[in-house]
Protein backbone atom coordinates (compact mmCIF):
# COMPACT_ATOMS: atom_id res chain seq x y z
CA UNK A 1 0.00 0.00 0.00
CA UNK A 2 1.26 3.87 -0.52
CA UNK A 3 -0.26 7.26 0.25
CA UNK A 4 0.54 10.31 0.24
CA UNK A 5 -1.25 13.69 0.96
CA UNK A 6 -0.36 17.39 2.40
CA UNK A 7 -1.82 18.76 5.66
CA UNK A 8 -2.03 22.43 6.88
CA UNK A 9 -0.43 23.25 9.98
CA UNK A 10 -0.17 25.96 12.26
CA UNK A 11 0.77 29.10 10.49
CA UNK A 12 -0.86 28.28 7.28
CA UNK A 13 2.03 25.76 6.26
CA UNK A 14 1.97 22.85 4.38
CA UNK A 15 3.83 19.34 5.07
CA UNK A 16 3.65 16.29 2.89
CA UNK A 17 2.81 13.24 4.09
CA UNK A 18 4.17 9.46 2.52
CA UNK A 19 3.23 6.04 3.61
CA UNK A 20 4.62 3.06 2.04
CA UNK A 21 4.94 -0.49 2.76
CA UNK A 22 7.74 -2.24 2.36
CA UNK A 23 9.26 -6.13 2.48
CA UNK A 24 8.83 -7.89 5.50
CA UNK A 25 6.08 -6.10 7.26
CA UNK A 26 8.10 -2.62 7.60
CA UNK A 27 7.25 0.72 6.54
CA UNK A 28 8.70 3.69 4.98
CA UNK A 29 7.03 7.55 6.40
CA UNK A 30 8.30 11.02 5.12
CA UNK A 31 7.12 14.27 5.89
CA UNK A 32 8.46 17.01 4.29
CA UNK A 33 7.70 21.02 4.43
CA UNK A 34 6.16 22.94 1.57
CA UNK A 35 9.10 24.91 0.08
CA UNK A 36 11.81 23.13 1.83
CA UNK A 37 14.43 20.62 0.56
CA UNK A 38 14.31 18.58 3.45
CA UNK A 39 12.46 15.49 4.04
CA UNK A 40 12.52 13.83 6.98
CA UNK A 41 12.23 9.94 6.83
CA UNK A 42 11.81 6.68 9.21
CA UNK A 43 11.45 3.10 8.29
CA UNK A 44 9.36 1.27 10.93
CA UNK A 45 10.24 -2.07 11.52
CA UNK A 46 6.58 -2.76 13.21
CA UNK A 47 4.36 -0.12 11.97
CA UNK A 48 0.45 -0.11 13.49
CA UNK A 49 -2.04 -1.48 11.30
CA UNK A 50 -4.18 -1.04 9.86
CA UNK A 51 -2.44 1.90 8.49
CA UNK A 52 -3.99 5.64 9.26
CA UNK A 53 -2.77 9.05 8.23
CA UNK A 54 -3.55 10.15 11.76
CA UNK A 55 -0.70 7.85 12.57
CA UNK A 56 1.88 8.83 10.08
CA UNK A 57 1.16 12.70 10.93
CA UNK A 58 1.53 11.81 14.98
CA UNK A 59 4.92 10.21 14.11
CA UNK A 60 6.23 13.77 12.99
CA UNK A 61 3.81 16.08 15.22
CA UNK A 62 7.28 17.17 16.87
CA UNK A 63 9.38 17.20 14.20
CA UNK A 64 7.28 19.66 10.75
CA UNK A 65 9.16 22.51 11.24
CA UNK A 66 12.57 20.99 10.45
CA UNK A 67 14.67 24.33 11.23
CA UNK A 68 15.70 24.60 7.63
CA UNK A 69 15.54 27.39 5.18
CA UNK A 70 13.38 27.36 2.15
CA UNK A 71 14.89 25.74 -1.03
CA UNK A 72 17.04 28.27 -3.31
CA UNK A 73 15.33 29.51 -6.39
Amino acid sequence: MEDEWTKAIAGGRFVKFTYSDLPEGKAFLTAQMAGHEVVCSVILPQPEHPFSREGVERHFEHGTDFGSRPRAQ
